[in-house]
């Protein structure tokens, strides 16, 4: 007798939320947020890596609101990305479950944080992602000059820390992604900075409106 894998309630909104999103998810790459899911509510009993908990929680406000980015951003095959303050790897880890291309970097000044990045990076067998287990400054003390990628991503990282040190770390053509709540503030702009687009969407479950601004240094 064949026995067929029953697919859970988490497994299925995440197949249907994700492709309502405009980016749809495989067999496999579902198994691997499965994996990312049990293994984040395993390590947040003991260390405090999210305040979010509960399954439908974690899908909707982590796993789907990270990789909306990707349907508002075109990013080309094989980018680089720098993925700033990405505590316990929002957006990052999201974005190399579904876009296996990208070469990604992460940056948690958090230790624990850190530790559950490094792991979870080796439990599903993410090839090209690199942590860094410091703050921006120390990223970018760290060589000179730092070096540079295609897109910068953030969603806990103040807008002015982002303009004042982004130009030095993105490709001339880069740009910079901001998750935010509400529209970013786009008045006055820092000097070399300029406003490409931004992308509202709705969560799944009334969960609330969030924002995807996007902004491009000028050279």
């Amino acid at each position: 007798m064949f026995h067929v894998e029953q697919v859970s309630d988490p497994q299925l909104l995440l197949l249907e939320e994700s492709k309502e999103i405009g980016v749809p998810l495989n067999p496999e790459q579902t198994h691997l947020f499965m994996l990312y899911l049990k293994q984040l509510k395993l390590w947040n009993r003991s260390f405090n890596l999210t305040a979010i908990t509960q399954d439908e929680d974690i899908i909707i406000k982590h796993f789907i609101d990270s990789l909306a980015a990707l349907r508002a951003v075109k990013i080309d095959l094989g980018s680089r990305l720098l993925d700033i303050g990405t505590g316990a790897g929002f957006p990052g880890i999201p974005f190399k479950i579904a876009r296996p291309d990208l070469g990604i970097t992460l940056i948690e000044p958090a230790h624990k944080k850190s530790s559950f990045l490094h792991f979870i990076i080796g439990l599903l067998q993410l090839h090209g992602v690199d942590v860094f287990s410091g703050t921006l400054d120390a990223f970018m003390k760290k060589s000179d000059p730092p070096p540079l990628y295609d897109y910068i991503t953030t969603r806990a990282l103040d807008p002015a820390v982002l303009f004042q040190h982004g130009k030095s770390l993105l490709t001339e053509g880069g740009k910079a992604i901001l998750y935010s709540a509400r529209p970013a503030d786009k008045s006055p702009l820092p000097s070399k900075w300029n406003f490409v687009n931004e992308y509202s969407f709705e969560l799944p479950k009334a969960y609330g409106t969030r924002m995807i601004s996007i902004f491009s240094p000028s050279y």
